[in-house]
């Protein structure tokens, strides 16, 4: 499947809707990143929380470290790590949905004075601004976008790029074991929507509420004001800058993203901000955020929106980064 379902249930951000969505998404999801391969086989219940049937993972060499990197990713290696975790999992293979690092994709958010007169003309026009801005030709990638609500007549548009190289390999890997890659996706919006009830909740503050990915090697922030989405930034550390900490390059860069909300977006401050960390642990930044202007914030849980399955356990730092997989696999996206 191309791109073209990868953002639609972040548009608006409108909470409510979050709480109705039913798109029929593969209640198996794949997360591929550099630590390696992870499988969620997940079972939706009409009046009860979702159920986390399976968990497993594998190692994997050869993902990226950011989208200016090529992929090296042998489909061998990766049709044979498939494979064990079908097995492993008890997981038949049939149509997944596959979860990729925000970082290796190009994340833009325009906004336009007011929506073009035709699909063509929009087509057009975000086509030529990505040619400028990806580090490769357009035509070597797969580009999804959306229209998002703007303020008056304005309105937004979010716009995904990935390389077509890095997908096509591994979706070669999952149809050597009879697999099909249902949804192609990336981390934020699978976190935004396993969170969506604490977003619904928090929408109801006055002031704007934000999501928070940090990873060993990039972060994403999203901030979003009264059902619209003002606000996505995606940032990849240096390879030479050692590891993200509260007085490093992640907290550089979170103060940099903050002080542009503030003055460019009118930020009366954060009210609530919605935090997965995998490294460091939140509680290492948690007090310069709020510092930052973050008046409450919370770590994501993942364990919290679903149940476990019988003989499935997990631990804590499996916990956090299997939330994204959680989200893609216990969707009901738009």
């Amino acid at each position: 499947m191309e791109l073209s379902e990868l953002i639609g249930r972040v548009k608006g951000f409108e909470p409510e809707r979050w709480l109705a969505l039913r798109a029929p998404y593969p209640p198996v999801a794949l997360q591929i990143d550099r630590d390696g391969i992870l499988l969620v086989r997940a079972k939706r219940r009409r009046r009860a929380l979702p159920l986390i049937e399976a968990v497993r993972s594998a190692p994997l060499e050869g993902m990226p470290a950011s989208i200016f990197q090529a992929t090296t990713v042998g489909e061998d290696e990766l049709a044979e790590r498939l494979k064990e975790l079908f097995e492993r999992s008890g997981t038949r293979p049939a149509r997944v949905s596959l979860v990729l690092p925000d970082n290796l994709a190009k994340i833009s958010l325009i906004t336009l004075p007011e929506r073009p007169a035709s699909r063509r003309q929009l087509d057009e026009l975000v086509h030529a601004k990505m040619r400028r801005a990806v580090p490769f030709r357009l035509e070597d990638a797969r580009l999804s976008y959306e229209v998002v609500p703007g303020n008056g007549r304005s309105v937004g548009v979010l716009i995904v790029v990935v390389r077509r190289n890095l997908i096509d390999r591994i979706e070669r890997g999952f149809d050597r074991i009879g697999a099909r890659v249902g949804l192609v996706d990336i981390t934020t919006p699978n976190l935004l929507n396993l969170c969506r009830e604490r977003l619904r909740v928090a929408s109801d503050d006055d002031r704007d509420t934000a999501l928070l990915n940090c990873t060993p090697n990039y972060f994403s922030l999203v901030i979003v004001r009264e059902g619209r989405l003002i606000f996505y930034r995606c940032k990849t550390y240096a390879l030479d800058d050692g590891a993200p900490g509260p007085n490093g390059v992640f907290m550089r860069e979170m103060a940099n993203s903050l002080s542009y909300y503030r003055e460019k977006l009118e930020g009366q401050g954060i009210g609530r901000l919605l935090v997965r960390a995998s490294t460091p642990p939140i509680e290492e930044f948690e007090g310069r955020l709020r510092e930052l202007g973050c008046a409450e914030v919370e770590p994501i849980e993942p364990l919290a929106a679903v149940e476990l399955g019988e003989g499935v356990r997990i631990e804590p730092e499996m916990s956090r980064r299997m939330s994204a997989a959680v989200g893609a696999a216990i969707s009901r996206g738009n």
